[in-house]
């Protein structure tokens, strides 16, 4: 059995409420060689190189939203992206209801 996912989700406003845990003094005196070993060393930030990119898989689609189209959805519907898609399957039963499915 699949283990429990350990991913979580977090709006921006209540990222700004998670304490900062970072000994930024501590990093501002480290090397790029000790940075780069503490990458090493933690498996959730592990390094890659180019044969992970020629070798990692792609999503199956990406698409762009102009930035005000998707700034007014984010600040309208805490959903953002099911309200899109919502209007977008809208759209599209509306076009193919009145023949005019050009797909």
């Amino acid at each position: 059995m699949k283990d429990k996912s350990t991913l979580a989700k977090y709006t921006r406003e209540e990222l700004e409420h998670v304490p900062d845990e970072t000994d930024w003094k501590k990093v501002d005196t480290m090397t790029d060689e000790e940075v780069y070993q503490d990458a090493c060393n933690d498996r959730d930030a592990q390094p890659t190189d180019e044969i992970f990119w020629e070798t990692a898989p792609l999503p199956a689609h990406f698409m762009s939203i102009d930035p005000d189209l998707l700034k007014w959805f984010k600040t309208h519907t805490a959903d953002y992206e099911a309200q899109i898609n919502t209007v977008l399957r809208s759209y599209v039963e509306a076009n193919t209801r009145q023949g005019r499915d050009t797909g």
